[in-house]
């Protein structure tokens, strides 16, 4: 199955509709859903320890870890009747230091033509897979690229979303308008640093069409503070481009990101990555090549990250991926807890992953 076909087949749950998952049925208007992953990761390198992101407090060296990339995820969906309905997602990855986290917890109400409105917490939707993106099973990946996925750490925010989904001729087409504020810690030389954005407003516009699938998006936050760091509140504004095309057998999806930034320009970048897969049955072999340019005076003279990665996914049963991934990093962000002198060499390191993914 297509991961874009999966993951149009996961995310009704957050809309209260049904599913091809369709979870365990608790009384007449409740579903309880869920996913996980179990991932191992090792790398050939003992001077600093690899993470998937910025939140990740500690991650993988030359010995075995297995927090890296798992995750389990349980999710409720209430459905009151054909207007309102309900959605709460409690998400435990070492994103959050291995605690449990509401990650979704809001009230929806469908309105006439095409319009619905939510109220709480939700996904923050600054990129191509935002709303599926801690779903390992709907992705053909063993992990989203940082180089673009790492760029802007929150994932959620409290506020509320007006959505309107329409049809266009062959072009089916969602336009979401969020408000609210988002916080998050994120840690940067071994320092906890909490980010702040109590202004938050985002745009995001997908557009579908066959096998093709486009999707724009800009966010803004004025009052941007990453906190414990000295620096100054900034005007932090994310914008992002993504392409996606997937007729069942060949997939080939891609993302540019540009943050910028006022005042004193600290984490200003450009990110971008090129990924691509083709179907032999239950395999797909993939790759994907993703670029970092820093641009902000907070990253000093650091030099451009890169990652090249291969890979192959296994269907092996219903609601059941095995994923193996090997990938060549040179990245200062893709490394926590290192030796002195780690980052200023520059290594090219190894990584090596496997991971179980599945949904229920």
């Amino acid at each position: 199955m297509k991961p874009h076909a999966i993951a149009a087949a996961i995310l009704p749950l957050a809309l209260g509709a049904p599913t091809a998952f369709a979870g365990i049925q608790l009384g007449e208007h409740v579903t309880l859903s869920g996913f996980g992953t179990l991932g191992a990761v090792v790398t050939d390198n003992d001077e600093a320890q690899f993470r998937t992101e910025s939140r990740q407090p500690r991650g993988a060296d030359d010995s075995v870890d297995f927090g890296v990339d798992s995750k389990l995820g349980v999710q409720a969906n209430v459905k009151f009747n054909e207007t309102f309905s309900a959605v709460g997602q409690i998400l435990t990855s070492r994103r959050m230091s291995d605690r449990p986290v509401v990650e979704w917890l809001y009230g929806q109400a469908q309105l006439p033509a095409g319009f619905s409105v939510k109220l709480g917490r939700m996904v923050l939707p600054t990129f191509m897979i935002s709303d599926s993106r801690a779903v390992g099973y709907a992705s053909h990946w063993l992990r989203a690229p940082q180089e673009v996925y790492g760029s802007y750490p929150p994932s959620y925010f409290d506020g509320g979303q007006l959505q309107y989904r329409n049809a266009f001729g062959p072009v089916n087409a969602t336009l979401q308008l969020s408000i609210g504020r988002t916080e998050t810690d994120i840690h940067v030389g071994g320092v906890k640093a909490p980010l702040e954005m109590s202004k938050l407003r985002s745009l995001n516009l997908l557009l579908e069409s066959g096998n093709w699938l486009v999707r724009l998006g800009h966010t803004v936050a004025p009052d941007a503070e990453l906190k414990g760091l000295g620096i100054p509140p900034t005007d932090d504004q994310f914008s992002g481009l993504g392409l996606q095309y997937d007729n069942g057998t060949a997939l080939v999806m891609a993302e540019y990101a540009v943050r910028r930034q006022g005042g004193g320009k600290p984490f200003e970048s450009d990110g971008w990555y090129l990924s691509g897969g083709w179907r032999f049955g239950a395999w797909m072999p993939y790759a994907t090549v993703s670029r970092f340019t820093p641009k902000g005076v907070m990253y000093g003279t650091r030099q451009k990250d890169s990652t090249d990665a291969v890979g192959v996914r296994w269907d092996a049963m219903k609601n059941v991926a095995i994923k193996a991934q090997v990938q060549r990093v040179d990245s200062a962000a893709a490394f926590v807890k290192a030796t002195p002198g780690f980052l200023a060499k520059r290594p090219e390191v190894n990584v090596y992953g496997i991971a179980v993914d599945f949904v229920f």
